[in-house]
């Protein structure tokens, strides 16, 4: 029977084996919209062919009868009542509470760990079916391992109810992860960022009223970017190498360089990631992996020249991809031979190759903001707006030098007659 919009309190006969006598025990299952049934027995044992599933009721008119259905009205009203109170508190109300506040049980408070170990079960859910990558998921493993030390060594705690959190928790793990630690503000920020993520999490899962963490800000501090010039780029795309490894490596970061992939998604580029689009040109079109957000770029003549050299490579064939991109390890250990190589005193990565796309290839070229921020897959512009103060950083330092080079002088004859 449902008793309001979101709680339905049901009798059942619950059919014992072990029960010679032909009769059956009356149990209640409980159920709220949104969480799993939770059921327990009375210990009444009635004639099955005597109960009204329907009403709930033992029909008959003897002493024992109307005791059996009087206890029925007075758990059904003790239930409703239990669930009213816990809803007044602002907490989760599941099925397992109200039955544990109408046996006397005590409930226990959810913690911050019980709340992160949920929230990685899922993710590693998400993992597994192919969702999510596992990379992430090892960063919310160290996540876990960053909490779990803050509070064993500073809380002097093995975990901590979520209503006992408080807003300095995020100034002193703040403190704990770069003074203890030795962390760097941005990363330190990281997770912090990911512990509001965990608590906002706990609210829509209504175990926690409200995020005590949800106004403390996490500020980053905005690195300096290597970025190649097109000088750099060109240098770097005409020189040749005899060492075909060193040669491959190259390719694939001056293709990154031309579409803003990073490491991970040119490494799982395929042919069926090119397509024809709206306009007849090639594109690639595919989600990131790091964010699974649509990151579609149209292919240059330079990049689809590169695609087309490594069209019959044998790591290509063998396993469906467009470039030969080994290890990220060895990849980075190529560019750096590279980059001593061509003489470029400029730390290359698969990320160096990702900015100089957003700045030297598209931005500085006049490509506009929301046009590369689409291209690079990021879900919010501001996160594109950095490479735009780059790119004027960039704007201002040529101009200096412009400044210092470039003095045009009127005439002394045009300057005297200015004078007058």
């Amino acid at each position: 029977m449902k008793v309001s919009q979101d709680l339905s309190i049901l009798y059942y006969l619950r059919y014992d084996n072990n029960n010679i006598n032909g009769k059956a025990t009356i149990c209640v299952r409980i159920t709220v919209t949104g969480f799993p049934k939770d059921s327990f027995s009375l210990g009444y044992q009635v004639d099955p062919t005597k109960f009204d599933k329907r009403a709930g009721v033992v029909m008959g008119r003897s002493t024992e009868v109307i005791e059996i259905n009087n206890q029925l009205l007075h758990v059904k009203g003790e239930l409703l009542r239990h669930y009213n109170l816990l809803k007044k508190q602002g907490s989760t109300v599941t099925p397992t509470m109200i039955k544990n506040a109408y046996l006397g049980v005590h409930q226990e408070k959810q913690t911050l760990l019980q709340v992160v170990d949920f929230h990685n079960g899922k993710f590693k859910e998400k993992v597994d079916k192919g969702k999510r990558e596992n990379s992430t998921y090892k960063k919310w493993l160290t996540t876990k391992d960053k909490i779990t030390a803050f509070l064993s060594g500073v809380l002097k705690m093995k975990d901590i109810p979520l209503e006992r959190i408080e807003f300095s928790f995020a100034e002193d793990f703040f403190d704990y992860l770069t003074l203890t630690e030795g962390i760097q503000d941005n990363t330190a920020m990281k997770y912090l960022k990911n512990t509001k993520q965990l608590l906002k999490l706990a609210v829509q899962r209504k175990w926690l009223q409200c995020n005590p963490l949800q106004d403390y800000v996490c500020s980053y501090i905005n690195p300096e970017r290597d970025i190649l010039t097109v000088a750099e780029l060109s240098a770097l795309y005409h020189k040749e190498f005899s060492i075909p490894r060193l040669q491959e490596a190259k390719d694939a970061y001056v293709f990154m360089t031309l579409t803003g992939y990073a490491y991970k998604d040119a490494q799982l580029l395929t042919p069926d990631s090119i397509a024809k689009y709206f306009d007849g040109e090639d594109w690639i079109v595919k989600n990131r992996e790091k964010t699974w957000c649509r990151e579609n770029v149209p292919l240059l003549p330079l990049a689809k020249e590169i695609l087309r050299k490594y069209k019959d490579h044998p790591h290509c064939v063998a396993n469906n991809v467009l470039l030969p991109i080994k290890s990220n390890q060895r990849f980075n250990g190529y560019l750096k031979e590279i980059s001593d190589l061509c003489g470029i005193n400029k730390n290359l990565t698969t990320h160096t190759a990702r900015h100089t796309f957003a700045t030297t290839v598209t931005l500085a070229n006049g490509v506009p903001l929301e046009t590369v921020s689409a291209m690079l897959g990021h879900k919010s512009i501001r996160t594109t707006q950095i490479y735009a103060k780059i790119v004027a950083s960039k704007v201002s330092e040529d101009m200096q030098v412009l400044k210092q080079r470039f003095n045009l002088k009127l005439p002394e004859s045009m300057l005297s007659k200015a004078v007058a």
